[in-house]
């Protein structure tokens, strides 16, 4: 044991604790070899010495901690290779774990499930398709009750430093009480050829088959003439210029509210701090929105109903003052050049079916909805739309809708 088992940890008391436990789970050992175990757990900030760590390791197991982090600049050098944009402390702890494991080696990690779909995870990605691919990911199913004062979705996850693996296993681990846990299958998912693009697996039992169709999809919100923002006002920025009057000037304030859970748009501004116009500024053109665009909230939880909730925002409305400003808590889904494939009322129609919906969950990792991962999203050929948009001209209901929109994924309505 003293020779082949090390432990790295930053803070000294944690240290302690876990030389305490490891020598207590060896007290018949030691007892028999009359002696105590050496010391085996080291103080050390193992990101800013991962070089100094002359072994490599068969087994590297962590539950690194988590959290945007910004990097002095050797940090961010040193790290490069699994970073874009933003840190993220866990990410920086895979890329450790990486470099800590011998070919064929294993890495077990509990993290955060944001790095399966999340842009500022992309590299990380491709770096784990090409050294670290994953054998297997469990999804812990509860948020709450599971660690302390954390709300992420939550992972366990065990790689095999093998670059020809491309398949992994995926399963559910479902809290029953506070001493038993069970675990069901809900099969398996491959990494893409463009491992930065989001990882598609199957977050329910029941979507093994749509996560094989998805993945034979090659259409995107691009090839609908669209395209992704977030919404440009950040409202605690603009205070001064928020207001409750219709002035010659002042504009409609878009709220995430407005955007209501069963798909409408309704302008309004009911909460606190909400007022209902804002009075742009010398300078302030780019965040006016002059042309309508299909809404959709930003953050939504895994509990929802529905992780996707738009809305179209009509062109008559947008017309009537000659734009609006809308929050940053709503993504707009825009044209790129005025020419579209799709019209609006049809795309937030799909947007809003509960096939999408379960589409969306196959790659989202967080309770954002992103525009990168909006961009991402599987879409069917946009030729096949015109039974979509037959039946919404023909006022359809919800559920002749929803069976269109299951039709245009190969999944039909289960009765």
């Amino acid at each position: 044991v003293a020779t082949r088992v090390r432990g790295f940890e930053v803070d000294p008391f944690g240290a302690w604790m876990s030389q305490v436990f490891l020598e207590t789970a060896l007290l018949e050992l030691c007892h028999r070899a009359r002696q105590r175990l050496p010391l085996l757990v080291e103080v050390r900030d193992s990101l800013r010495t991962p070089d100094g760590m002359s072994a490599r390791f068969d087994l590297v197991i962590g539950n690194p901690p988590y959290g945007r982090v910004q990097l002095k600049p050797e940090l961010r050098r040193l790290y490069s290779r699994s970073l874009y944009g933003h840190a993220n402390l866990y990410g920086l702890f895979t890329d450790l774990a990486v470099r800590l494991a011998r070919p064929l080696g294993v890495i077990a990690y509990v993290t955060p499930t944001s790095f399966l779909g999340g842009q500022y995870f992309k590299s990380l990605r491709q770096l784990l398709a090409r050294q670290a691919a994953p054998v297997n990911i469990d999804f812990v199913t509860a948020r709450k009750g599971i660690f302390e004062d954390v709300l992420q979705e939550t992972l366990l996850a065990t790689y095999k430093c093998d670059a020809r693996r491309r398949t992994a296993s995926v399963h559910f681990i479902h809290t029953e009480n506070e001493q038993r846990v069970s675990l069901g299958r809900a099969g398996s998912f491959q990494i893409p050829q463009n491992a930065a693009e989001p990882w598609l697996i199957p977050r329910s039992q029941d979507q093994q088959g749509l996560v094989r169709v998805l993945q034979m999809m090659p259409f995107r919100l691009k090839h609908y003439g669209y395209q992704v923002s977030t919404g440009p006002l950040v409202w605690n920025r603009h205070k001064s210029q928020l207001a409750d009057s219709a002035d010659i000037r002042a504009l409609p304030l878009i709220w995430a509210e407005c955007v209501t859970p069963d798909g409408r748009f309704i302008f309004r501004s009911e909460k606190k701090n909400h007022k209902p116009f804002v009075v742009p500024r010398p300078g302030d053109d780019w965040l006016i929105c002059r042309e309508p665009c299909v809404l959709v909230q930003r953050t939504t939880a895994k509990e929802q109903h529905r992780r996707i909730i738009a809305a179209e925002l009509p062109r008559s409305f947008v017309s009537q003052r000659g734009g609006v400003v809308i929050e940053n808590h709503l993504n707009m889904v825009r044209t790129v050049n005025g020419a579209v494939a799709v019209p609006p009322s049809v795309l937030t129609a799909l947007l809003n079916s509960r096939i999408v919906d379960r589409a969306f969950r196959c790659l989202s990792g967080s309770v954002a909805v992103s525009a990168y991962e909006l961009e991402a999203l599987p879409l069917p050929d946009p030729g096949s739309l015109w039974e979509l948009e037959s039946a919404l001209r023909q006022g359809a209901d919800r559920e002749e809708i929803e069976a269109v929109c299951e039709k245009l994924y190969g999944q039909p309505e289960k009765p």
